[in-house]
């Protein structure tokens, strides 16, 4: 019994050399792409890390303000020293409670290593409730009542991400708001020279939170 495949003249049957070279034909495309993409990306990395730029970038993102009594003061989730640094403002005098920000076990967290620390165990709450940057103005209102058009709030977190919290937190209706950063940090990240080293360490810092502020400015709430 013969098939229409054994029925197809020789000329017109597709040999198995040509269905291959079809094939990584086809392969070839996005593997270019890719190609020309990572080498795109590196140029990039390269251009960013050996110029100033990011110096230029970092230095628009300071939001650090001057300090005065707080009725609180906030420390955002996300790094232990932002948790030691409002400890010290809570003992230098600084504010009368000090609230900690993350979610579930992490507040815990938090909270424990504020008392570490020195911190009054009666002077720490915690908020548990948030998960992103955008939560934290919200959930620390309902929680412990704050008045933000009146109370004064010293916000305490990283300085690449304090100009995006601060825009959060203005957003949500917080009118007195004083920024910082854990003191030891803003001291190592001042001293000495720009570098390609430094740059190269605080480009991914800088990515994450381009992406982000993208982000929240597609929803709206920056």
């Amino acid at each position: 019994m013969t098939t229409e495949k054994d029925s197809m003249p020789a000329r017109h049957r597709p040999h198995p050399q040509d269905m291959w070279q079809r094939v990584r034909n086809r392969a070839r495309r996005p593997i270019a792409l890719l190609e020309h993409t990572l080498a795109l990306g590196s140029l990039l990395i390269l251009f960013m890390v050996f110029s100033p730029i990011p110096d230029w970038i970092l230095a628009t993102m300071d939001r650090q303000s001057p300090l005065a009594p707080a009725k609180y003061i906030i420390c955002l989730g996300g790094n232990p020293s932002r948790v030691i640094e409002a400890t010290r403002l809570l003992q230098e005098g600084y504010g009368e409670k000090l609230i900690v920000s993350n979610h579930g076990d992490a507040s815990i967290r938090m909270r424990d290593l504020a008392i570490d620390w020195g911190a009054p165990p009666d002077k720490v709450l915690m908020d548990v409730n948030s998960w992103k940057t955008l939560d934290h103005p919200d959930a620390i209102r309902r929680a412990f009542h704050l008045d933000p058009a009146n109370d004064l709030c010293i916000i305490v977190t990283s300085y690449t991400h304090m100009a995006r919290s601060r825009a959060c937190f203005r957003r949500a209706g917080y009118r007195h708001i004083l920024m910082r950063e854990p003191r030891w940090e803003r001291q190592f990240r001042t001293a000495g020279h720009p570098s390609w080293k430094r740059r190269f360490l605080i480009f991914p810092k800088l990515v994450y939170e381009g992406a982000a502020w993208v982000e929240y400015w597609v929803r709206g709430v920056v």
